[in-house]
């Protein structure tokens, strides 16, 4: 066992440096020809394509470390033989598991839970170049959702992680979550993750303020060309006539593709669709970003968002705000750090884009995934159902954090039938379970994380001039983006 797992790993670092130099030989030959090949010398190439892998250099050297140190980190004890080494990068999930990892151990005699947190990037590091090095890799590990689409690049075979398809649909889970939830974490056939939320997002609103200049959300609002026509009313935002601006319908990003996500993904559309063709560009996303534009440049409703941060809130706690469009976790984040506003804001769906269309959306999410390299897959697996599926710890995680889990035979618990100490109105619980299921799907593509990185500055671009060329800046990222993808086929 030790040998054939040593000779895997070396196999995968030669593949990796293989990888190099055929890539460097195929762009010499594009760029030079055959014959000036050895004139510029494979050496310079083979420097400059370690510099633009995903992980740069690093990858070489953490590889060399693994290899010299696989003896050691493979010949266990039979003692330890039932452990399991458990990656996460949430502080709020590590609270949580470590919290429950003693009970788990005690229903399974000699096994030893090993919980440790990292920090988002130090895991996506440590994770790649474990799969590359074919050793290294936790038992099972969290990732989230702007990471995943990098663990899809190569051949299917090449993916780290264990197809849970079959188990999923054997024992009956694939049933107990909606569909879409699914979709981040799967590639070609396979779903390699189970999701830890849905986070449905809602429209925050500030019933009180509302109330006071007349306002019926509820009854006024239904579709966001409503939204636009009440919020546009005299007196709603410039409340003395002055021409001004004194509260803000909604607050967006201007210099994020975030929100325009977000609204974009409610309309049944994305960055990418299930077939990895991209659609940065299309009429949908031209209009959803004229949309935002309008906000800010014909209607001058939407304030422009503050960095993460305590400056986040302080629009909100100083009255300058009516709406806020909320996933479940930021509900969360808002009962801590604008406390003082408990009891002030109701919930509902979103506008809808059309009568009929989707009342919701969605932003963030992390699935948890058992790697290859784990030895003991049906403890594993425990472990997994154990943290994922418990009832009792599905509606502490709301309680806590407003966190609607995936897992729909949880949600007749109790705590998601109450009123809500923060929110006003009916209980947001139901609300958020309701729109559970409909939450769209989000299609992670291994070219995502650059993806948004582009539509990050095509918003910026868009958003920051009157008179931008939205069609046009939307086409410059999505022709970049296609021309990076070309280029990898060609290379490939």
């Amino acid at each position: 066992m030790l040998r054939r797992r040593i000779k895997g790993a070396l196999r995968a670092c030669a593949n990796y440096f293989r990888w190099l130099v055929v890539s460097a030989v195929a762009e010499e030959k594009a760029e030079l020809g055959s014959s000036a090949v050895a004139k510029r010398g494979l050496l310079a190439r083979f420097a400059q394509w370690s510099d633009e892998m995903p992980l740069g250099r690093a990858p070489l050297a953490m590889i060399a470390a693994l290899i010299v140190s696989a003896p050691l980190a493979l010949l266990r004890s039979p003692e330890e033989t039932s452990t399991l080494d458990f990656w996460v990068f949430a502080q709020t999930h590590y609270d949580e598991y470590s919290a429950r990892v003693k009970e788990f151990e005690r229903e399974h005699p000699g096994c030893t839970v090993r919980l440790q947190l990292l920090p988002g990037t130090v895991a996506f590091d440590k994770l790649m170049s474990a799969f590359l090095a074919g050793v290294g890799a936790p038992d099972l590990v969290e990732v989230e959702i702007g990471s995943i689409g990098r663990f899809f690049t190569g051949r299917k075979e090449d993916i780290g992680f264990v197809d849970l398809t079959e188990r999923l649909k054997a024992e009956g889970w694939y049933e107990r979550i909606p569909k879409a939830r699914f979709v981040p974490w799967s590639n070609r056939g396979g779903i390699y993750g189970v999701p830890h939320d849905l986070h449905p997002v809602v429209l925050l609103y500030r019933w009180d303020l509302l109330e006071k200049v007349g306002v019926d959300l509820e009854r006024e609002v239904k579709t966001w060309d409503d939204f636009n026509r009440v919020f546009t009313r005299p007196g709603v935002c410039d409340l003395d006539g002055d021409g001004k601006v004194d509260r803000y319908a909604v607050m967006t990003q201007k210099d994020s593709s975030r929100h325009f996500r977000m609204l974009l993904l409610q309309r049944g559309s994305d960055f990418f669709d299930d077939q990895g063709n991209v659609l940065m560009d299309s009429p949908l996303a031209v209009d959803t970003l004229k949309f935002i534009h309008d906000w800010f440049w014909r209607y001058n409703i939407a304030l422009p968002s503050p960095a993460w941060g305590p400056d986040l809130y302080g629009p909100m706690k100083e009255d300058r705000l009516y709406c806020v469009m909320a996933p479940d976790w930021f509900i969360g984040l808002m009962r801590k750090l604008a406390g003082e506003l408990a009891g002030k804001w109701r919930a509902r769906p979103l506008p809808l884009w059309e009568p009929g269309g989707c009342p919701t959306s969605t932003h963030g999410g992390t699935m948890i995934g058992i790697t290859k390299q784990c030895e003991n897959f049906e403890l594993a697996w425990e472990l997994l159902k154990f943290f994922y599926f418990d009832e009792e710890a599905i509606a502490t995680r709301y309680e806590k954090t407003k966190i609607i889990a995936p897992y729909m035979d949880a949600w007749d618990a109790p705590v998601f039938h109450k009123p809500d100490d923060y929110v006003a109105g009916p209980p947001l619980g139901e609300l958020l379970t309701s729109l559970g299921p409909l939450v769209p799907p989000v299609h992670m593509d291994k070219y995502s994380a650059e993806a948004w990185e582009l539509m990050d500055k095509a918003v910026y671009r868009a958003l920051s001039d009157p008179d931008s060329g939205i069609e046009a800046i939307l086409h410059e990222a999505a022709e970049k983006m296609r021309a990076r993808i070309a280029s990898d086929r060609f290379r490939d």
